[in-house]
């Protein structure tokens, strides 16, 4: 390929990378997606060149002043959609810049045309960049960057963009290999790669040595955060049914121990309700005080756990990665005794649930210490006692509700004699009896509480959670409605909890005069409908998720703190410092030695088949390319070929120039007239001239369309032609 059109694919291709980017990131219009890709593809078809393109770029061409007017009236676009359509400045930026890059992509005249060019790319790539966190990025950045140095590189090697070139001496001609002065050759490409390579090295150490500052300025914080339910102070019956169909990931959580919990499933409590009014839930002690810090960064929450315990539970340590919510609730195991994390203060109601002072528009990370209240024995053997009319007014409350769902209740457990044994009771009748369903039609009925008990007998987890705390209640057990997360798939590739919008759930807690405030369930578990794809695929979803996880402690969550204590451990102890580093890519890279070693739980016949489907291609692609790089089998046998073509192009430069020339002595060739009967034309018309033409041509036609590659005697020989032909007078 020449260099000449080498150029331009490559800084379309720097274009391209950088629109892909921003696309992802910033989700633009489709109609500008559409009219920014399809200028791309008119761009790469023009340097493809061909007869039907050249009619087409006719076609399409625009003087440089209507060019100019074009930008002109995108900048008033631009105020507009401030003003107006988007009503912020960074989208009408963004759509901005596209229209300056479709503007330049058909305007690629001059080198400065092809420098602008680089600059909305540049642009374009770092909003991309600000604008999200996502692994996808890194491939996105990776292809900008090898573009890049393609780009720069070959920017150096062309000659004037414009058309015009430099009149080459025939002494110039002799002295350089005709292969390598205007084509890319082997070496220059494996030299740009690895160049490549070492600007990517580059990069990793200036990520890690340079401390970064958030200004905000490219921040997502317009109001893109995950929408959810359930985690307000108000929760309508039948809000978190929605959401229960959104395969969303909402967060990640591993425990200390890098096992699974020892239930199998984890509760991650979010907002405790107390007053139900018929239709919805409400939280009544939801004032928030501001939990004080104990210096390093970590919050303790008083009055989260039950005065009344005596013995203290289970305590589970959890490190969670949560994405950006549009709640401030702060996800965790109960109940919430410690918080530690980047944040300026935490805050906490009366019931314990634990929150932000406003919602995170981007994903943070915390850890949490919670305890579980055992049930003591003491609440085994005794029966319910009297609670103060406090405590009461908010957990025996009921609504105007008919009397058979208190006679329902007592009825389950009469013959049961302590709090725990009636709390039970009602528990198994309604997790045996009815049946789980989210196609429950109960939410704009007047009273969806008795339609769920007596009629339709069918619901998700809020009609089953709520009918547990109004039967408890009438019969005079405090209990109050939970609503957060129920964690139930496990990632062995990365030993930690996957929770998505779809595990979002409602159960109940019950208070026992000993042991506090106790945790119970009365959903029954879904009927699982048979998972799409195969176990492996499957599989290699949760990789993924692993993969994402490592990017996101490494690369996006690495801040200047992080920075500081790897400059301390290198001055304390390199070989600590090394070791840590070796931990950290045996962490990032494990989960693909962790899922061939696990194959095995999946069943190795499937598993591998599925695989080898879907690995198989892209594993022999790869070495194909390997194989391609190392041994280049388009070297081989070539080095007589390429001497060939080279001088097959000098002859054709030659004849190139001497046709110019002529051009400018006022014969012109027409593009339709072959190069022979050219000949007799010029023959006709400038007589001196014809010798000279009619050798330059004969050597031309010889190599150009029979093959016949000239030696340098008559390269020299033509030269020889050429430079009379230039000393001869006007014809």
């Amino acid at each position: 390929m020449q260099f000449d059109q080498a150029h331009r694919f490559a800084s379309i291709w720097l274009a391209t990378t950088s629109f892909i980017g921003l696309t992802l990131g910033a989700g633009l219009p489709e109609w500008l997606a559409a009219l920014t890709g399809a200028a791309l593809i008119l761009a790469l078809l023009r340097n493809r060149g061909g007869k039907a393109v050249d009619q087409l770029a006719s076609l399409t061409s625009i003087s440089t002043a209507r060019w100019n007017l074009l930008v002109i009236i995108g900048f008033l676009g631009f105020w507009v959609d401030v003003l107006w359509v988007s009503g912020e400045l960074l989208p009408a930026g963004i759509h901005f810049l596209m229209l300056l890059m479709i503007i330049k992509l058909f305007n690629l005249k001059l080198r400065r045309d092809y420098l602008h060019l680089y600059a909305i790319s540049l642009v374009a790539i770092l909003a991309s960049g600000s604008l999200t966190a996502e692994l996808w990025y890194l491939p996105i950045f990776l292809l900008y960057l090898l573009a890049a140095v393609w780009t720069l590189l070959l920017f150096q090697l062309t000659n004037n963009l414009d058309g015009t070139r430099i009149p080459t001496t025939s002494a110039t001609l002799r002295a350089q290999p005709p292969a390598s002065v205007s084509q890319v050759t082997p070496q220059l490409f494996w030299f740009a790669n690895g160049l490549a390579l070492a600007t990517f090295g580059l990069t990793l150490a200036i990520f890690f040595t340079i401390p970064r500052v958030s200004t905000g300025f490219y921040q997502k914080g317009l109001g893109e955060n995950m929408r959810t339910s359930g985690f307000s102070e108000t929760v309508n019956l039948g809000e978190i049914g929605p959401i229960k169909r959104d395969p969303t990931v909402v967060m990640r959580v591993e425990l200390s121990d890098g096992s699974r919990h020892e239930a199998g499933r984890l509760y991650l409590r979010g907002v405790a309700f107390d007053q139900y009014d018929g239709k919805a839930w409400t939280n009544r002690l939801s004032y928030r005080r501001t939990v004080s810090e104990d210096g390093t960064g970590t919050f303790v929450l008083h009055g989260s756990r039950s005065p009344a315990s005596a013995h203290l539970g289970e305590a589970i340590r959890q490190n969670i990665l949560l994405e950006p919510l549009d709640t401030t609730v702060l996800f965790a195991a109960p109940f919430v005794e410690r918080v530690s994390g980047r944040f300026p203060n935490v805050q906490s109601d009366l019931t314990g649930s634990a929150y932000l002072p406003f919602p995170s528009s981007s994903r943070i990370e915390y850890s949490v210490l919670s305890r579980s209240n055992p049930v003591l024995p003491a609440d085994l053997s005794s029966e319910s006692s009297l609670y103060p009319e406090s405590f009461t007014r908010h957990f025996l409350q009921i609504p105007a509700q008919s009397e058979r769902i208190a006679a329902l209740a007592q009825e389950i457990s009469h013959t049961q004699r302590t709090t725990h044994d009636k709390a039970d009771a009602i528990q198994s009748f309604l997790t045996r009896n009815f049946r789980y369903s989210l196609d429950a039609p109960l939410r704009d009925q007047d009273q969806p509480l008795e339609e769920f008990l007596f009629i339709r007998k069918t619901g998700y987890c809020e009609h089953y959670a709520t009918a547990m705390v109004i039967m408890l209640r009438t019969i005079g057990i405090p209990a109050r409605l939970v609503t957060g997360f129920l964690a139930t798939e496990w990632n062995e590739y990365g030993n930690y909890y996957l929770v998505r919008q779809q595990d979002a759930h409602a159960w109940v807690e019950i208070h026992l005069p000993n042991s506090g405030w106790i945790t119970m369930d009365p959903t029954p578990p879904a009927i699982e409908s048979a998972g799409s794809g195969s176990p492996a695929w499957h599989a290699l979803e949760r990789m993924m998720d692993t993969i994402r996880l490592h990017w996101s402690r490494f690369f996006v969550q690495y801040s200047a703190a992080d920075q500081l204590a790897v400059v301390r451990e290198l001055k304390a102890e390199s070989t600590s410092a090394r070791n840590k580093a070796l931990d950290s890519m045996s962490a990032l890279f494990g989960s693909f030695a962790a899922m061939l070693s696990g194959m095995t739980e999946y069943g190795l016949q499937g598993t591998i088949r599925s695989l080898a489907a879907v690995l198989g291609p892209a594993l022999i692609g790869l070495g194909v390319l390997l194989w391609l790089g190392i041994r280049r089998p388009w070297v081989k046998g070539t080095d007589s070929k390429k001497k060939m073509m080279g001088d097959e192009q000098l002859i054709t430069q030659l004849y190139g120039r001497m046709i110019s020339h002529l051009a400018r002595k006022g014969i012109s060739k027409p593009a339709a007239t072959p190069p022979l009967e050219f000949v007799c034309i010029t023959r006709d018309r400038w007589h001196d001239a014809s010798s000279a033409v009619a050798s330059i041509t004969e050597i031309y036609c010889r190599a150009r369309f029979g093959r016949i590659y000239p030696t340098r005697e008559e390269l020299s020989l033509a030269e020889d032609h050429l430079r009379c032909l230039m000393a001869l007078d006007k014809p």
